[in-house]
């Protein structure tokens, strides 16, 4: 079992992290209005993540955890808009809508263990 150290450690950050990248990548033709949008979401993923993980109160971590899942959401609807309007392929479209629907199931994961009591 890997020890996780920081925030970098948890899969949530990593694939969020990656997600960022491919959507910074990716939306340079997009509307700009539109673009700043989704810059803002697919950054505010990775930040929320790493804050709450370097939260000390469990409440606050998970406070975060659910922020950065909610833009999730709000990205995921950014990548349908996009593709829709066909300011991105509908390739990319699908791509990045997966990765996003995997970042959210991850921290849904992640949110649920960390409110369910530990059993001893």
């Amino acid at each position: 079992m890997n020890i996780i150290k920081s925030h970098e450690d948890l899969i949530a950050w990593q694939k969020g992290r990656q997600l960022t990248l491919d959507v910074f990548s990716t939306v340079n033709n997009v509307d700009p209005v539109l673009f700043e949008f989704m810059k803002e979401s697919a950054l505010k993923v990775v930040s929320e993540i790493a804050e709450g993980f370097n939260k000390r109160d469990q409440e606050e971590r998970i406070q975060h955890f659910e922020s950065a899942k909610g833009s999730t959401a709000r990205l995921s609807t950014q990548i349908i808009l996009s593709g829709e309007l066909q300011y991105i392929t509908k390739e990319k479209s699908e791509l990045l809508y997966a990765q996003t629907l995997e970042v959210g199931k991850i921290l849904s994961g992640l949110i649920k263990c960390m409110r369910t009591p530990q059993s001893k």
